[in-house]
Protein backbone atom coordinates (compact mmCIF):
# COMPACT_ATOMS: atom_id res chain seq x y z
CA UNK A 1 0.00 0.00 0.00
CA UNK A 2 1.34 3.52 -1.09
CA UNK A 3 0.39 6.86 0.13
CA UNK A 4 -2.22 7.92 -2.65
CA UNK A 5 -4.30 4.21 -2.01
CA UNK A 6 -5.94 5.85 1.96
CA UNK A 7 -7.06 8.11 -0.89
CA UNK A 8 -8.14 5.60 -3.14
CA UNK A 9 -9.59 3.27 -0.91
CA UNK A 10 -11.50 6.31 0.92
CA UNK A 11 -12.81 7.54 -2.38
CA UNK A 12 -14.46 3.73 -2.56
CA UNK A 13 -15.64 3.21 0.60
CA UNK A 14 -16.20 7.22 1.55
CA UNK A 15 -17.37 8.23 -2.42
CA UNK A 16 -19.96 11.24 -1.19
CA UNK A 17 -18.41 12.02 1.77
CA UNK A 18 -16.36 15.91 2.32
CA UNK A 19 -12.64 15.15 2.42
CA UNK A 20 -11.96 18.66 2.67
CA UNK A 21 -13.45 22.14 3.53
CA UNK A 22 -11.68 25.42 2.87
CA UNK A 23 -13.89 28.94 3.37
CA UNK A 24 -16.98 28.18 1.30
CA UNK A 25 -15.29 25.61 -0.91
CA UNK A 26 -15.91 21.45 -0.32
CA UNK A 27 -14.32 18.57 -2.07
CA UNK A 28 -15.56 15.50 -1.55
CA UNK A 29 -13.66 12.15 -1.52
CA UNK A 30 -14.87 11.09 -5.27
CA UNK A 31 -14.36 14.56 -6.37
CA UNK A 32 -11.05 15.21 -5.30
CA UNK A 33 -9.64 11.62 -6.50
CA UNK A 34 -11.01 12.81 -9.64
CA UNK A 35 -8.94 15.52 -9.57
CA UNK A 36 -5.68 13.64 -8.74
CA UNK A 37 -6.28 11.00 -11.76
CA UNK A 38 -6.26 13.93 -13.51
CA UNK A 39 -3.19 15.75 -12.55
CA UNK A 40 -1.52 12.44 -12.30
CA UNK A 41 -1.82 11.69 -15.98
CA UNK A 42 -0.89 14.94 -16.93
CA UNK A 43 2.52 14.51 -14.40
CA UNK A 44 2.65 10.94 -16.30
CA UNK A 45 3.09 12.37 -19.73
CA UNK A 46 6.13 14.92 -19.02
CA UNK A 47 9.26 13.26 -19.28
CA UNK A 48 9.70 13.19 -15.24
CA UNK A 49 11.48 9.42 -14.10
CA UNK A 50 10.05 7.45 -11.50
CA UNK A 51 10.84 9.17 -8.06
CA UNK A 52 11.55 12.35 -9.48
CA UNK A 53 11.19 14.97 -6.75
CA UNK A 54 8.79 17.34 -7.44
CA UNK A 55 8.29 20.25 -4.76
CA UNK A 56 4.95 21.71 -3.29
CA UNK A 57 5.09 25.57 -1.94
CA UNK A 58 1.17 26.03 -1.27
CA UNK A 59 -0.36 26.95 1.86
CA UNK A 60 -3.21 24.08 2.91
CA UNK A 61 -5.58 24.52 0.68
CA UNK A 62 -7.49 21.76 -1.88
CA UNK A 63 -4.96 22.30 -4.48
CA UNK A 64 -2.54 21.65 -2.01
CA UNK A 65 -3.90 17.69 -1.52
CA UNK A 66 -4.42 17.65 -5.40
CA UNK A 67 -0.83 18.09 -5.98
CA UNK A 68 0.61 15.92 -3.38
CA UNK A 69 -1.67 12.79 -3.66
CA UNK A 70 -0.92 13.06 -7.77
CA UNK A 71 2.51 13.15 -7.35
CA UNK A 72 2.61 10.38 -4.63
CA UNK A 73 0.34 8.72 -7.67
CA UNK A 74 2.59 9.19 -10.46
CA UNK A 75 6.01 8.37 -8.69
CA UNK A 76 7.50 10.59 -7.36
CA UNK A 77 8.74 11.63 -4.20
CA UNK A 78 6.73 14.73 -2.73
CA UNK A 79 9.58 17.68 -1.55
CA UNK A 80 6.54 19.79 0.72
CA UNK A 81 8.14 23.59 1.12
CA UNK A 82 8.23 26.08 4.23
CA UNK A 83 5.55 28.57 3.08
CA UNK A 84 7.38 31.21 5.02
CA UNK A 85 11.24 29.68 3.70
CA UNK A 86 12.89 33.84 2.52
CA UNK A 87 13.63 32.43 -1.32
CA UNK A 88 17.50 31.89 -0.76
CA UNK A 89 16.00 29.09 1.35
CA UNK A 90 14.00 27.12 -0.74
CA UNK A 91 16.40 27.81 -3.85
CA UNK A 92 19.12 26.14 -1.92
CA UNK A 93 16.30 23.25 -0.86
CA UNK A 94 15.42 23.15 -4.40
CA UNK A 95 18.84 22.72 -5.38
CA UNK A 96 20.15 20.12 -2.85
CA UNK A 97 17.23 17.52 -3.55
CA UNK A 98 17.22 18.34 -7.39
CA UNK A 99 13.57 18.73 -7.78
CA UNK A 100 12.35 18.96 -11.77
CA UNK A 101 9.06 20.17 -11.10
CA UNK A 102 7.59 22.62 -8.96
CA UNK A 103 3.51 23.01 -8.17
CA UNK A 104 3.71 26.93 -6.53
CA UNK A 105 0.59 28.68 -5.55
CA UNK A 106 0.88 32.28 -7.59
CA UNK A 107 0.93 34.48 -4.29
CA UNK A 108 4.36 33.32 -4.17
CA UNK A 109 5.55 34.31 -7.90
CA UNK A 110 7.37 37.17 -6.52
CA UNK A 111 9.82 34.80 -5.04
CA UNK A 112 10.28 33.06 -8.35
CA UNK A 113 12.74 34.93 -9.75
CA UNK A 114 15.21 34.37 -6.88
CA UNK A 115 14.14 30.57 -6.52
CA UNK A 116 14.44 29.64 -10.22
CA UNK A 117 17.76 31.12 -10.75
CA UNK A 118 20.22 29.95 -13.28
CA UNK A 119 20.93 26.69 -11.88
CA UNK A 120 17.75 25.37 -11.45
CA UNK A 121 16.75 21.92 -11.69
CA UNK A 122 13.44 23.00 -12.15
CA UNK A 123 12.69 21.87 -15.75
CA UNK A 124 8.42 22.64 -15.39
CA UNK A 125 6.61 24.66 -12.99
CA UNK A 126 3.11 24.60 -12.48
CA UNK A 127 1.16 27.41 -10.65
CA UNK A 128 -2.53 27.28 -9.69
CA UNK A 129 -3.28 30.45 -11.62
CA UNK A 130 -2.03 31.58 -15.07
CA UNK A 131 1.47 33.80 -14.59
CA UNK A 132 2.98 35.73 -17.20
CA UNK A 133 6.36 35.88 -16.01
CA UNK A 134 8.64 33.36 -17.63
CA UNK A 135 11.79 31.59 -16.46
CA UNK A 136 14.86 30.34 -18.95
CA UNK A 137 14.59 26.83 -18.99
CA UNK A 138 11.46 26.38 -16.79
CA UNK A 139 7.84 25.57 -18.88
CA UNK A 140 5.01 26.94 -17.14
CA UNK A 141 1.56 25.41 -16.76
CA UNK A 142 -1.21 26.16 -14.56
CA UNK A 143 -3.61 24.02 -12.92
CA UNK A 144 -6.57 25.67 -14.50
CA UNK A 145 -5.61 24.64 -17.19
CA UNK A 146 -4.74 21.03 -16.47
CA UNK A 147 -7.46 20.01 -14.58
CA UNK A 148 -9.72 22.20 -16.19
CA UNK A 149 -9.33 20.38 -19.41
CA UNK A 150 -8.87 23.36 -21.66
CA UNK A 151 -6.36 21.10 -23.97
CA UNK A 152 -3.80 20.44 -21.03
CA UNK A 153 -4.37 16.76 -20.97
CA UNK A 154 -6.70 13.82 -22.32
CA UNK A 155 -10.47 13.61 -21.98
CA UNK A 156 -11.09 12.69 -18.15
CA UNK A 157 -11.21 8.57 -18.24
CA UNK A 158 -10.59 8.13 -14.16
CA UNK A 159 -10.86 4.51 -12.95
CA UNK A 160 -13.21 3.65 -10.64
CA UNK A 161 -11.27 3.65 -7.16
CA UNK A 162 -11.54 0.24 -5.53
CA UNK A 163 -11.72 -0.11 -1.68
CA UNK A 164 -8.81 -1.49 -0.62
CA UNK A 165 -7.35 -3.20 2.81
CA UNK A 166 -5.62 -0.80 5.11
CA UNK A 167 -2.46 -2.70 6.05
CA UNK A 168 1.14 -0.91 5.99
CA UNK A 169 2.89 -4.93 6.10
CA UNK A 170 3.10 -4.85 1.86
CA UNK A 171 4.54 -1.10 1.69
CA UNK A 172 7.56 -0.78 0.31
CA UNK A 173 10.75 0.78 1.50
CA UNK A 174 10.44 3.15 -1.36
CA UNK A 175 11.05 6.69 -1.20
CA UNK A 176 7.75 8.71 -0.61
CA UNK A 177 8.28 12.18 0.97
CA UNK A 178 11.64 14.42 1.78
CA UNK A 179 10.48 16.75 4.51
CA UNK A 180 12.91 19.77 5.46
CA UNK A 181 13.32 20.11 9.00
CA UNK A 182 12.67 24.02 9.77
CA UNK A 183 16.09 24.14 10.92
CA UNK A 184 15.67 25.41 14.76
CA UNK A 185 18.82 24.27 15.63
CA UNK A 186 21.12 24.94 12.33
CA UNK A 187 20.90 24.26 8.75
CA UNK A 188 17.73 22.46 7.29
CA UNK A 189 17.79 18.25 6.67
CA UNK A 190 15.84 16.77 4.15
CA UNK A 191 14.93 13.63 6.57
CA UNK A 192 13.81 10.91 3.66
CA UNK A 193 10.11 8.95 4.48
CA UNK A 194 9.06 5.94 2.60
CA UNK A 195 5.64 4.63 1.66
CA UNK A 196 5.78 2.47 4.71
CA UNK A 197 7.18 4.93 7.04
CA UNK A 198 3.99 6.73 6.13
CA UNK A 199 1.74 4.04 6.46
CA UNK A 200 2.34 2.33 9.17
CA UNK A 201 2.65 5.61 11.21
CA UNK A 202 -0.78 6.83 10.14
CA UNK A 203 -2.60 3.49 10.52
CA UNK A 204 -1.37 3.54 13.87
CA UNK A 205 -2.46 7.00 14.41
CA UNK A 206 -5.40 6.33 13.45
CA UNK A 207 -6.27 2.81 15.56
CA UNK A 208 -5.15 4.70 19.29
CA UNK A 209 -7.27 8.32 18.36
CA UNK A 210 -10.11 5.89 17.51
CA UNK A 211 -10.69 8.14 14.00
CA UNK A 212 -13.44 7.49 11.88
CA UNK A 213 -15.41 8.98 9.22
CA UNK A 214 -17.22 10.93 11.32
CA UNK A 215 -14.39 12.87 12.60
CA UNK A 216 -13.44 16.11 11.36
CA UNK A 217 -10.17 17.98 12.28
CA UNK A 218 -9.67 21.71 12.64
CA UNK A 219 -6.44 22.02 10.66
CA UNK A 220 -4.11 25.25 11.88
CA UNK A 221 -1.20 23.40 11.26
CA UNK A 222 0.80 23.57 7.84
CA UNK A 223 0.71 20.22 5.91
CA UNK A 224 4.22 20.81 5.03
CA UNK A 225 4.90 20.45 8.86
CA UNK A 226 5.15 16.89 9.96
CA UNK A 227 2.53 16.91 11.69
CA UNK A 228 0.40 19.14 9.93
CA UNK A 229 1.29 16.11 7.27
CA UNK A 230 -0.45 13.51 10.14
CA UNK A 231 -3.68 15.10 10.42
CA UNK A 232 -4.11 14.96 6.36
CA UNK A 233 -2.91 11.34 6.00
CA UNK A 234 -4.93 9.79 8.73
CA UNK A 235 -8.34 11.96 7.99
CA UNK A 236 -8.00 11.18 4.23
CA UNK A 237 -7.16 7.49 5.72
CA UNK A 238 -10.26 7.28 7.66
CA UNK A 239 -12.96 8.67 5.82
CA UNK A 240 -12.89 11.97 8.39
CA UNK A 241 -12.85 15.69 6.87
CA UNK A 242 -10.41 18.09 6.87
CA UNK A 243 -11.32 21.74 7.97
CA UNK A 244 -8.65 24.22 7.25
CA UNK A 245 -8.59 27.75 8.16
CA UNK A 246 -4.77 29.60 7.55
CA UNK A 247 -5.76 32.47 9.64
CA UNK A 248 -4.35 31.32 13.45
CA UNK A 249 -3.49 34.99 13.55
CA UNK A 250 -6.82 35.56 14.29
CA UNK A 251 -8.24 33.11 16.99
CA UNK A 252 -11.91 34.17 16.99
CA UNK A 253 -12.39 33.28 13.59
CA UNK A 254 -10.63 29.88 14.46
CA UNK A 255 -12.66 29.61 17.17
CA UNK A 256 -15.49 30.63 14.82
CA UNK A 257 -14.75 28.26 12.16
CA UNK A 258 -14.75 25.38 14.64
CA UNK A 259 -18.65 26.41 15.79
CA UNK A 260 -19.48 26.69 12.07
CA UNK A 261 -17.73 23.34 10.99
CA UNK A 262 -18.66 21.80 13.77
CA UNK A 263 -15.57 19.70 14.09
CA UNK A 264 -14.72 16.71 16.40
CA UNK A 265 -10.82 17.31 16.59
CA UNK A 266 -8.00 20.13 17.18
CA UNK A 267 -4.73 19.88 17.04
CA UNK A 268 -1.64 22.01 17.23
CA UNK A 269 1.90 22.75 19.08
CA UNK A 270 2.14 23.90 22.72
CA UNK A 271 2.24 27.26 21.63
CA UNK A 272 -1.31 27.61 20.22
CA UNK A 273 -2.85 26.39 23.13
CA UNK A 274 -1.17 28.73 25.29
CA UNK A 275 -2.59 31.43 22.69
CA UNK A 276 -6.11 30.22 22.63
CA UNK A 277 -6.10 29.83 26.87
CA UNK A 278 -4.79 33.20 27.31
CA UNK A 279 -5.49 35.19 24.68
CA UNK A 280 -9.16 34.60 22.97
CA UNK A 281 -12.60 33.56 24.26
CA UNK A 282 -11.21 29.88 23.20
CA UNK A 283 -12.20 28.59 27.73
CA UNK A 284 -15.72 30.42 27.49
CA UNK A 285 -16.64 28.13 24.54
CA UNK A 286 -18.47 24.85 24.67
CA UNK A 287 -17.67 23.31 21.21
CA UNK A 288 -20.60 20.61 21.72
CA UNK A 289 -19.29 18.93 18.83
CA UNK A 290 -15.78 18.23 20.23
CA UNK A 291 -14.80 15.36 21.10
CA UNK A 292 -10.82 15.17 21.35
CA UNK A 293 -7.51 17.95 21.48
CA UNK A 294 -4.45 16.54 20.49
CA UNK A 295 -0.88 18.07 20.60
CA UNK A 296 2.39 17.56 19.87
CA UNK A 297 5.29 19.35 18.92
CA UNK A 298 7.40 19.78 21.55
CA UNK A 299 6.69 19.13 25.52
CA UNK A 300 3.72 21.20 26.84
CA UNK A 301 3.94 22.47 30.06
CA UNK A 302 2.00 20.52 32.97
CA UNK A 303 0.60 23.75 34.00
CA UNK A 304 -0.72 24.89 30.38
CA UNK A 305 -2.25 21.26 30.21
CA UNK A 306 -3.54 21.85 33.42
CA UNK A 307 -5.83 24.47 31.83
CA UNK A 308 -6.81 23.16 29.26
CA UNK A 309 -8.23 20.33 31.55
CA UNK A 310 -9.94 22.75 33.61
CA UNK A 311 -11.76 24.22 30.56
CA UNK A 312 -12.61 21.20 28.73
CA UNK A 313 -12.92 18.34 31.55
CA UNK A 314 -15.59 16.40 29.66
CA UNK A 315 -13.01 16.47 26.37
CA UNK A 316 -10.66 14.10 25.57
CA UNK A 317 -6.90 15.96 25.80
CA UNK A 318 -4.30 13.51 24.22
CA UNK A 319 -0.51 14.05 24.49
CA UNK A 320 1.95 12.71 21.89
CA UNK A 321 5.53 12.76 21.15
CA UNK A 322 7.39 11.80 18.14
CA UNK A 323 9.78 13.53 15.13
CA UNK A 324 9.73 14.55 11.36
CA UNK A 325 12.45 11.11 11.59
CA UNK A 326 9.74 8.89 12.79
CA UNK A 327 7.00 9.86 10.70
CA UNK A 328 6.46 11.17 12.82
CA UNK A 329 4.31 9.89 16.07
CA UNK A 330 6.56 7.65 18.75
CA UNK A 331 3.74 7.46 21.94
CA UNK A 332 0.79 9.04 23.32
CA UNK A 333 -0.62 9.24 26.69
CA UNK A 334 -4.27 8.25 26.56
CA UNK A 335 -6.77 10.89 28.25
CA UNK A 336 -7.63 8.52 31.44
CA UNK A 337 -3.83 8.62 32.41
CA UNK A 338 -3.57 12.07 31.89
CA UNK A 339 -4.13 13.02 35.41
CA UNK A 340 -1.95 9.97 36.96
CA UNK A 341 0.70 10.64 34.37
CA UNK A 342 0.74 14.63 34.03
CA UNK A 343 4.00 15.20 32.22
CA UNK A 344 4.39 12.29 30.44
CA UNK A 345 4.71 11.49 27.00
CA UNK A 346 2.91 8.21 27.10
CA UNK A 347 3.66 4.39 25.27
CA UNK A 348 4.61 3.53 22.04
CA UNK A 349 2.22 3.86 19.56
CA UNK A 350 0.80 0.65 17.33
CA UNK A 351 3.70 -1.15 16.10
CA UNK A 352 6.35 0.51 17.67
CA UNK A 353 9.36 -0.02 20.29
CA UNK A 354 10.54 2.55 22.50
CA UNK A 355 13.28 2.25 24.74
CA UNK A 356 16.19 4.39 26.91
CA UNK A 357 19.58 3.73 26.39
CA UNK A 358 23.09 4.96 27.70
CA UNK A 359 25.94 6.09 25.80
CA UNK A 360 26.87 2.89 24.21
CA UNK A 361 23.41 2.02 23.10
CA UNK A 362 22.94 -0.56 25.57
CA UNK A 363 19.26 -0.69 27.75
CA UNK A 364 19.52 1.29 31.18
CA UNK A 365 17.34 0.14 34.28
CA UNK A 366 13.85 0.99 34.72
CA UNK A 367 13.95 4.64 36.47
CA UNK A 368 17.01 5.48 34.95
CA UNK A 369 17.89 8.51 32.58
CA UNK A 370 19.22 7.59 29.01
CA UNK A 371 18.00 8.92 25.72
CA UNK A 372 15.07 7.53 23.77
CA UNK A 373 15.79 5.18 21.07
CA UNK A 374 12.10 4.52 18.20
CA UNK A 375 12.28 1.21 16.63
CA UNK A 376 10.13 0.26 14.23
CA UNK A 377 8.45 0.60 10.63
CA UNK A 378 8.05 4.64 10.78
CA UNK A 379 11.73 4.93 10.93
CA UNK A 380 13.11 7.36 8.48
CA UNK A 381 15.36 5.78 5.44
CA UNK A 382 17.78 8.73 6.32
CA UNK A 383 18.98 11.98 5.55
CA UNK A 384 18.74 13.38 2.15
CA UNK A 385 22.51 14.02 0.89
CA UNK A 386 24.13 13.51 4.61
CA UNK A 387 25.11 10.17 5.38
CA UNK A 388 27.18 11.20 8.25
CA UNK A 389 24.58 12.83 9.91
CA UNK A 390 22.25 9.50 8.84
CA UNK A 391 25.31 7.53 10.64
CA UNK A 392 24.99 9.48 14.23
CA UNK A 393 20.96 8.89 14.13
CA UNK A 394 20.68 5.81 12.66
CA UNK A 395 21.99 2.24 14.70
CA UNK A 396 21.30 -1.16 14.36
CA UNK A 397 18.41 -1.31 16.99
CA UNK A 398 16.65 2.19 15.33
CA UNK A 399 16.57 6.04 15.64
CA UNK A 400 18.45 8.03 18.31
CA UNK A 401 16.43 10.86 19.10
CA UNK A 402 18.36 13.10 21.16
CA UNK A 403 15.54 13.25 23.61
CA UNK A 404 16.91 12.41 27.36
CA UNK A 405 13.67 10.06 28.96
CA UNK A 406 12.76 8.02 31.77
CA UNK A 407 10.52 5.32 32.03
CA UNK A 408 8.60 4.59 35.05
CA UNK A 409 7.42 1.33 36.60
CA UNK A 410 4.26 1.53 34.93
CA UNK A 411 5.89 1.34 31.57
CA UNK A 412 5.43 4.92 30.77
CA UNK A 413 8.40 7.16 29.40
CA UNK A 414 9.00 11.06 30.81
CA UNK A 415 11.14 13.92 28.73
CA UNK A 416 13.76 14.83 30.86
CA UNK A 417 15.37 17.25 28.56
CA UNK A 418 16.97 17.35 25.23
CA UNK A 419 20.80 15.76 24.89
CA UNK A 420 21.55 18.83 22.42
CA UNK A 421 19.75 21.63 25.43
CA UNK A 422 21.29 20.08 28.32
CA UNK A 423 23.36 23.52 30.03
CA UNK A 424 26.21 22.61 31.39
CA UNK A 425 26.93 24.99 34.34
CA UNK A 426 29.51 25.57 36.94
CA UNK A 427 29.98 21.61 36.60
CA UNK A 428 26.34 21.18 36.70
CA UNK A 429 24.31 19.58 34.03
CA UNK A 430 20.91 21.73 33.78
CA UNK A 431 18.03 20.45 31.55
CA UNK A 432 16.54 23.56 29.60
CA UNK A 433 13.42 22.00 29.97
CA UNK A 434 12.88 21.64 33.80
CA UNK A 435 14.04 25.52 34.62
CA UNK A 436 11.46 27.06 31.43
CA UNK A 437 8.77 24.54 33.29
CA UNK A 438 9.15 26.22 36.27
CA UNK A 439 9.12 29.68 34.97
CA UNK A 440 5.52 28.57 33.67
CA UNK A 441 4.58 28.00 37.05
CA UNK A 442 5.17 32.13 38.02
CA UNK A 443 1.77 33.37 37.19
CA UNK A 444 2.79 36.24 35.67
CA UNK A 445 4.68 34.35 32.93
CA UNK A 446 2.73 33.48 29.50
CA UNK A 447 6.18 32.01 27.37
CA UNK A 448 9.60 31.44 28.04
CA UNK A 449 12.50 29.64 26.71
CA UNK A 450 15.66 28.74 28.33
CA UNK A 451 19.70 28.08 27.17
CA UNK A 452 23.08 28.55 27.63
CA UNK A 453 25.08 31.17 26.82
CA UNK A 454 28.89 31.87 27.42
CA UNK A 455 30.19 32.42 30.68
CA UNK A 456 33.40 33.22 31.40
CA UNK A 457 33.25 32.27 35.10
CA UNK A 458 30.74 29.05 35.05
CA UNK A 459 31.17 28.21 31.14
CA UNK A 460 28.01 28.11 30.56
CA UNK A 461 25.26 30.48 32.33
CA UNK A 462 21.58 30.00 32.25
CA UNK A 463 19.63 33.00 30.22
CA UNK A 464 15.65 32.25 30.12
CA UNK A 465 13.62 34.84 27.70
CA UNK A 466 10.30 35.57 29.20
CA UNK A 467 7.07 37.23 27.94
CA UNK A 468 4.46 38.14 30.88
CA UNK A 469 1.02 37.73 30.47
CA UNK A 470 -1.05 40.96 29.29
CA UNK A 471 -1.16 43.85 31.98
CA UNK A 472 0.59 41.73 34.70
CA UNK A 473 4.38 42.91 35.83
CA UNK A 474 7.65 41.25 37.68
CA UNK A 475 10.88 42.19 37.72
CA UNK A 476 14.18 39.89 36.86
CA UNK A 477 14.81 38.71 40.62
CA UNK A 478 10.83 38.01 41.63
CA UNK A 479 11.87 35.40 38.79
CA UNK A 480 14.93 34.30 40.10
CA UNK A 481 13.55 33.91 43.55
CA UNK A 482 10.69 32.00 42.51
CA UNK A 483 13.05 29.57 40.93
CA UNK A 484 15.17 29.02 44.03
CA UNK A 485 12.17 28.38 45.65
CA UNK A 486 11.83 25.25 43.39
CA UNK A 487 14.96 24.39 42.24
CA UNK A 488 18.62 23.68 43.18
CA UNK A 489 20.35 27.23 43.24
CA UNK A 490 22.39 26.24 40.68
CA UNK A 491 19.61 26.29 38.25
CA UNK A 492 17.97 29.68 38.34
CA UNK A 493 18.21 31.85 35.69
CA UNK A 494 21.45 34.34 35.72
CA UNK A 495 19.86 36.09 32.88
CA UNK A 496 16.29 37.23 32.72
CA UNK A 497 15.07 39.16 29.14
CA UNK A 498 11.81 40.78 29.22
CA UNK A 499 10.15 40.37 25.35
CA UNK A 500 6.64 41.15 24.24
CA UNK A 501 6.82 37.61 22.17
CA UNK A 502 8.91 34.85 21.23
CA UNK A 503 10.04 34.42 17.60
CA UNK A 504 8.17 31.67 16.24
CA UNK A 505 8.65 29.28 13.25
CA UNK A 506 5.34 28.65 10.87
CA UNK A 507 4.89 25.62 12.65
CA UNK A 508 4.40 27.39 16.14
CA UNK A 509 6.80 25.92 17.81
CA UNK A 510 9.60 28.41 19.49
CA UNK A 511 12.45 29.43 17.49
CA UNK A 512 15.02 28.86 19.91
CA UNK A 513 17.69 28.98 17.64
CA UNK A 514 16.36 32.43 16.84
CA UNK A 515 17.09 33.15 20.41
CA UNK A 516 20.13 31.76 20.59
CA UNK A 517 21.67 34.04 17.58
CA UNK A 518 20.23 37.32 19.43
CA UNK A 519 22.60 38.04 21.98
CA UNK A 520 21.30 41.14 23.23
Amino acid sequence: MKISDLLEHSAAAFADRTAITHGERSVTFDELWATVSTLERFLRQLPIEPGSRVAILFENSIEYLTCFFAATKAGCVVVPLDTSANPLTLRSILSDCSATLLFCQSRYQRHLAKILNESTPVKWLVTDKEIKTDFDGVTRYSLDNVIGNTGDHPEDNTPAPQERELSWTDSPNELAAIYYTSGSTGDAKGVMLSHRNLVSNTLGTVEYLGLRAEDSVMVILPFYYIYGNSLLLTHIACGGRLVVDNRFLYPEVILDTMEKEQVTGLSGVPSNFVILLNKSTFKTRRFEHLRYFTQAGGAMAPKTIQQLMDAFPEKEIWIMYGQTEASPRASYLPPDKLKDKLGSIGIAVPDVTLSIVNDSGAPVESGQTGQILISGPNVMLGYWNQPEETATVLHEGGLLTGDLARQDKDGFFHIVGRKKEIIKTGGNRVSAKEVEECLLRFDNILEASVFGVPDELLGEAIKAVVVLKKNAQANAKQIQDHCKTQLALHKAPKHIVFTESLPKLESGKINKQALVNNRS
